[in-house]
């Protein structure tokens, strides 16, 4: 379906890039990203020379043990000058990003032995404009998607 899939995030950033959709299907969520994920000049298929976005990109995610246990959401709310970390279910945070109520921003990911801690903010137009979040995933292999470098799109 893509022309390039990469395993590895070496040549790839998802900093500032916004998932409008989630699927979850058979131990594997995919992320979209509509206005692209970030390719480095380094990539052996970026041959421009610089750091660009691409087009229309997905990023799934295969779960460690194929379960939706293998990921944690936590969302961040203030309440009377004091955050409250609230956990919510895959599919909650699934209905809210695929029913438009939020966009996910992705910030920074660690990633470790079979486990990646993704930091982020969903986005929404109405107060609070965004909220910190946080997923915690067992995974066991990640690919990113996309079909062409979009040039004119650089870091």
């Amino acid at each position: 379906m893509y022309k390039h899939c990469d395993t590895s995030d070496e040549y790839i950033s998802l900093h500032d890039c916004h998932a409008t959709r989630i699927v979850y299907d058979n131990g594997v969520i995919t992320f979209i990203f509509p206005d692209g994920i970030w390719v480095t000049n380094e990539c052996p298929s970026n041959e421009l020379g610089k750091t660009v976005r691409t087009d229309k990109a997905e990023v799934k995610l295969y779960l460690d043990f194929g379960s939706e246990d293998d990921i944690t959401v936590y969302i961040f709310e203030e309440k009377f000058k004091n955050t409250i970390r609230k956990e919510w279910e895959l599919s909650k945070l699934m209905e809210h990003i695929n029913n438009m109520n939020y966009t996910l921003e992705f910030l920074y990911q660690y990633k470790g032995y079979n486990s990646m801690i993704i930091e982020c903010w969903l986005w929404s137009d109405k107060k609070p404009y965004h909220r910190e979040c946080e997923l915690k995933l067992s995974i066991k292999d990640v690919k990113y998607c996309w079909n062409e470098l979009c040039e004119e799109r650089e870091w």
